[in-house]
């Protein structure tokens, strides 16, 4: 991609968001059409069910997160403060940003962050 093709960070996260949007919409969409049932199921059927909307679930909370995410780095350029690791306050590196447009720390900060948890 050629640096005047380029997306900007606003309009990557724009476009993030939209997909995750759309995304959580056809999710919607598709758990209206679902069997609201078990009954007639074999045990086995519904254990593998049961696991299907656990990974659903997991999945939807994933994408609402990363949208949350995607939100307060919509933020950060609004503030002038995108790309500024919230702990430390060292620049997050452009390669890290460009493959997560939600980074808001940097590797060493989010390394101790993950390890925390």
């Amino acid at each position: 991609m050629a640096a005047e093709d380029a997306e900007s960070p606003l309009e990557r996260i724009a476009r993030l968001e939209l997909e995750i949007t759309r995304a959580l919409a056809e999710r919607d969409l598709a758990s209206d059409s679902d069997e609201r049932s078990d009954g007639h199921h074999h045990p086995a059927e519904a254990a593998t069910d049961a696991d299907l909307r656990e990974r659903y679930l997991r999945d939807t909370l994933r994408l609402r997160d990363q949208l949350e995410r995607l939100g307060r780095a919509r933020a950060a350029i609004a503030a002038g403060t995108y790309g500024i690791c919230i702990d430390c306050g060292a620049p997050i590196p452009e390669g890290r940003l460009a493959a997560l447009p939600d980074a808001e720390r940097c590797v060493a900060c989010q390394s101790l962050a993950a390890r925390r948890r």
